[in-house]
């Protein structure tokens, strides 16, 4: 967690205490440091008492959300403020008044911590009900004001039908107002849930709203706020229409929409913290792009589908607000059909969605989940890069089409490993190094037994040579001083193994074989690393090697092959890794025979690749007689047969035969309690609740003892 600055600390010490005791702690906590209470005083200015702010806005009494509110209904209406509460008028406003001699205030919609909303009368030119957003008396600060003004400024930028209008402004008795359309809608998840729409309707009502955002984006506006409260539906013509509204947090890309927009949001949190974007959960969050809102944009899809966001209310409340904070910025959150899943009232919501449990479910997993996924990664460069992209991928799903989200690749993820376990990672390297060295002196004593004596004296100056190109790629390597000398280990080894790459090519070694096998295990050693392009070009010279030299069905051959197409696995250029898999396998079950264990293992990556595939209908019977076989040959415990019964319970639900997927599940977690321990990669594996098609991630051959069986 980062910690506080000083103003910080003052900051939230004050802010909890009532407002007349904090000059006197102010004075006490700043004492000799005029500059830290100046900054703590403008923190506390720019904090509007908008009460809590996790607090959501009021539910409406089922029978009056059978149907949309009648023409003369009051409106829901967005404000600035994460809640609105009606009924509950500012101070200096009654109904009867008259703003700007035009517009009769008629009763109160909502207040937020900065203004309050009310349904009004206009007289003229037009007769029509609108919407009059008025500043709070007393609440007329500089900061206050700018973000009141910024608000106005933006809504008049925009043009959409799917987004408020903004109709009039300016000052009454030196009070802004605004005037604005009248939205008589109710939030879209509720609107979702009384008409019981399906995922494909709720699909369909939510590409609007990111073509409304798109809009405000490329009228150089963030929303900032994106929340269900703020994207109403409304019937025109008894046709439902999106309207979003509330940009009263709204940030321009393209410079300052008023010039005191800076000071509104000094030292504050703006935004909902069940919908807002990892970047915007700091103070002083100036660093804000469009990006934001596609993650608003994802929350919102996620609770469409799940029912719920990815970090409910309730639990937030439980923590404080640093806390707060870090969850939205570090913890990953479950995928929808996860949280659909494990929910209590998984019946219930899949009654609003028009939808059997197991259906709704099943129907969320891939596609889906890749899509909502990808618009709430951390990084913002991995998300969609418009609002309009967003969009566009789900078109393509409701279309039947590919969509163009898909699981990290396992590179992503091993990058992510090496971050969060960068100690581990170094003294694993050191190992790596140990058996590098150990693997070249096993070569050379094959050369030298297989050889003829007259040709020692040359293989022992390749061996010189290939012990020098290795030292180079050791040479001043220190753990400790990786990150303040030359980068992380990892990036360090990577670069060393290209230059050793770059000298193979000149052929150092005289000997193809051992040029072939160099580039063989530099080759493993980079996919391994995550570097997976430079790991196709290096494999694919020892393949052509091996095979030029020793022939197709050499093991070395068959063991160059199955990286290669992990390799292209790993860059998602799922045609060539099928093609290479299902190439490797008729080889090893041709020369091997189909119950060798290499031969498994090939059955496996195989079924992985179809998987990928979307045919997992295909994978289904090679996984079975791969356990079959595997369980014969090594016994149900062992940890690659553990590997495979896992796979094959999830990947079981993907073809309706989820009752064996859960018994299967169960067992083989039960064993690998038993059998390897609570803490084994394998039975943690195995205890995940949640189907993964694609979990030959950690390709088994690297930990099911079958590393030996690869390397030449």
């Amino acid at each position: 967690m980062t910690e506080m600055t000083p103003a910080e600390a003052v900051f939230f010490a004050a802010a909890a205490l009532p407002p007349a005791e904090r000059p006197a702690y102010l004075a006490r906590a700043c004492a000799g440091r005029d500059d830290l209470r100046q900054v703590v005083e403008r923190m506390l200015a720019a904090q509007p008492e908008v009460g809590d702010f996790l607090e959501p806005p009021p539910s409406t009494p089922a029978d009056a959300t059978a149907d949309l509110p009648a023409p003369d209904a009051t409106a829901t209406f967005g404000t600035a403020a994460a809640e609105a509460t009606v009924d509950r008028p500012g101070r200096g406003e009654e109904s009867g008044a008259v703003i700007a001699g035009k517009y009769t205030l008629v009763e109160p919609i909502g207040e937020g911590g900065m203004g309050s909303v009310w349904r009004a009368k206009q007289t003229e030119p037009v007769k029509r009900f609108v919407a009059v957003k008025l500043i709070k008396a007393g609440m007329d600060s500089k900061q206050v004001l700018a973000r009141f003004e910024a608000e106005r400024q933006a809504l008049a930028l925009m043009d959409h039908p799917n987004i408020a209008k903004v109709l009039d402004g300016g000052l009454h008795e030196y009070r802004p107002y605004f005037v604005m359309e009248l939205v008589k809608g109710v939030p879209i998840t509720e609107y979702c849930d009384v008409r019981k729409l399906t995922p494909r309707q709720r699909l369909e009502l939510f590409v609007p709203v990111c073509q409304a955002i798109q809009h405000a984006h490329q009228k150089g506006v963030i929303h900032r706020d994106i929340k269900p409260s703020n994207v109403l539906i409304a019937l025109y013509d008894d046709k439902p229409v999106v309207k979003v509204i509330d940009f009263g947090v709204a940030k321009a890309t393209g410079g300052a929409l008023t010039e005191h927009t800076i000071d509104t949001g000094f030292g504050g949190v703006v935004g909902t913290p069940q919908y807002m974007s990892p970047e915007q959960a700091t103070f002083n969050n100036l660093d804000i792009d469009t990006r934001s809102d596609v993650y608003a944009l994802g929350v919102l899809l996620y609770e469409l589908l799940a029912g719920s966001p990815p970090f409910s209310s309730a639990d937030l409340k439980k923590k404080g607000l640093l806390e707060i904070l870090r969850v939205v910025r570090e913890e990953e959150p479950p995928r929808p059909s996860t949280k659909l899943s494990t929910a209590d009232a998984l019946p219930s919501l899949s009654a609003n969605r028009g939808t059997e449990p197991k259906k709704l479910t099943g129907l969320l997993r891939n596609e889906l989940d890749w899509i909502v996924m990808k618009a709430l990664e951390k990084d913002r460069t991995r998300r969609y890069e418009t609002a309009n992209g967003f969009a566009a991928d789900v078109q393509r799903y409701l279309s039947g089409e590919a969509v163009q989200a898909h699981p990290p690749s396992r590179g992503y993820r091993l990058k992510k490993f090496v971050r969060r376990n960068k100690g581990q990672v170094v003294a694993a390297s050191l190992v790596f190094f140990v058996l590098l060295l150990g693997v070249v002196g096993t070569t050379y004593g094959l050369w030298r037994s297989d050889r003829a004596a007259r040709r020692e004296e040359a293989r022992a100056a390749q061996l010189e040579r290939s012990n020098g190109l290795l030292k180079s790629v050791f040479k001043t390597l220190d753990p400790h001083d990786a990150d303040a000398v030359a980068g992380p280990l990892r990036v360090q080894f990577a670069r060393r193994f290209r230059e050793a790459a770059v000298e193979l090519d000149g052929d150092p070694l005289g000997d193809p074989l051992a040029v072939g096998r160099m580039q063989y295990l530099l080759g493993v050693s980079l996919l391994g690393l995550g570097y997976s392009e430079d790991a196709v070009q290096l494999l694919a010279k020892a393949r052509d090697t091996f095979e030029r030299e020793l022939g197709a069905d050499n093991e070395e051959a068959m063991h160059a092959v199955a990286y290669l197409g992990d390799a292209h696995a790993d860059l998602a250029h799922d045609a060539e890794a099928e093609r290479l898999h299902a190439d490797v396998l008729a080889r090893r079950t041709r020369v091997l025979g189909p119950e060798h264990p290499d031969t498994l293992v090939s059955q496996c990556d195989y079924a992985a690749e179809l998987i990928r595939a979307h045919r997992p209908k295909d994978a289904v019977p090679l996984m079975e007689v791969a356990l079959t076989r595997h369980t014969a040959a090594k016994g149900r415990d062992h940890t690659f047969t553990l590997l495979i019964a896992s796979n094959l319970a999830h990947t079981l639900g993907a073809v309706g035969r989820r009752e064996e997927g859960l018994k299967l599940s169960a067992e083989t977690l039960a064993r690998s309690r038993a059998a390897l321990g609570p803490a084994h990669p394998r039975t943690i594996n195995a205890a995940s609740s949640t189907p993964r098609y694609c979990t030959w991630t950690t390709r088994p051959r690297r930990r099911s003892g079958c590393w030996k069986r690869r390397s030449p």
